[in-house]
């Protein structure tokens, strides 16, 4: 039986069909609405819900630790299937019985959560990327102020210290993901950086991202994910777009690939020969800096993959 399940802040509503007729029930996001949930859905109940940011992850643990078959689908998948049947209602109800014939149709993925450790990491990663924008924020504000005819010194003493309190927040923050790597990957952590051109900082991102190397069965659906596979967009005789990467990924992951590929023209021999094949070919440098950073992201999963430290001549 397939059961929709739109996931809100404070309740949840459920659609479900039994004897051919639809039925709908909303819960309160309590720990009493979840086990009425379960008390009401049989065992062999398949669980679909959109990924709503963090409030779905309480639901679809407890509905998986009680042996139900879950399912977690991006929001865009069910709006996109929503505006296929040229659906015009727009309510919790309404979701959930979309999503619930979004399952019927399309049999999605089972899910199963992430370890303890690798959910740590992420929050901490997270955590750190709130507070770099933070640190961005009291930046900017700090040179919209001295803009002013008359700064003030006081909002001006304001914003030093708290641009020190975010410097020491994100160090330490920085040492715990450091630290919890270590613990958890350390064969990991050790092996990717024998990659020419791979830091820490790009070694942690990968290690999370690919939650201990076994989310991706291959480095293509990785680079799809990260978003360096490369794109068309053409049809017939006259619609010849151009191409380009994906940007609706995991931006931060690529910012470090791409950063890396500076470093890896001069210091990893394939990216280098790469770099001096697309250069002679004319190529525009964002281009070769998106595939060397593709090339990148195949050594860092080949590696990943074996657990063995890098070896230039399997990397061409």
């Amino acid at each position: 039986m397939k059961v929709g399940i739109d996931v809100s802040k404070l309740t949840f509503d459920v659609s479900w069909l039994a004897e051919d007729k639809s039925s709908h029930k909303c819960f309160d996001y309590t720990e009493e609405g979840m086990a009425l949930l379960l008390s009401v859905l049989p065992g062999d109940a398949h669980v679909v819900m959109e990924a709503t940011g963090v409030y779905h992850s309480r639901l679809a643990m407890r509905c998986y630790e009680s042996g139900l078959s879950v399912s977690v689908v991006n929001p865009v998948v069910i709006k996109r299937f929503g505006q296929m049947l040229f659906k015009r209602a727009k309510s919790d109800k309404a979701d959930s019985e979309l999503i619930r014939q979004y399952a019927v149709a399309h049999e999605p993925d089972l899910w199963e959560p992430s370890s303890e450790a690798i959910n740590g990491l992420k929050q901490a990663l997270s955590w750190i990327d709130d507070l770099t924008r933070e640190k961005t924020m009291a930046t900017n504000r700090e040179e919209a102020i001295r803009h002013n005819a008359i700064p003030s010194d006081f909002v001006l003493r304001e914003i030093k210290d708290l641009r020190k309190y975010l410097k020491e927040r994100t160090k330490k923050s920085e040492n715990h993901l450091r630290a919890m790597v270590k613990k958890h990957f350390p064969e990991l952590y050790d092996c990717l950086q024998t990659i020419p051109s791979v830091g820490e900082k790009t070694t942690i991102e990968m290690i999370v991202v690919t939650e201990g190397f076994t989310k991706f069965d291959s480095d293509k659906a990785l680079a799809a994910y990260v978003g360096v596979s490369p794109t068309t967009y053409s049809s017939g005789t006259s619609v010849h777009g151009r191409g380009g990467i994906s940007r609706a990924s995991r931006g931060r992951t690529r910012q470090c690939l791409y950063l890396c590929s500076w470093t890896a023209r001069r210091t990893n021999p394939a990216c280098a020969a790469m770099y001096d094949r697309m250069k002679k070919a004319g190529k525009p440098p964002k281009l070769i800096g998106v595939a060397l950073a593709h090339k990148l992201l195949r050594q860092i999963f080949a590696v990943g993959m074996s657990g063995q430290n890098y070896r230039a001549e399997c990397a061409y």
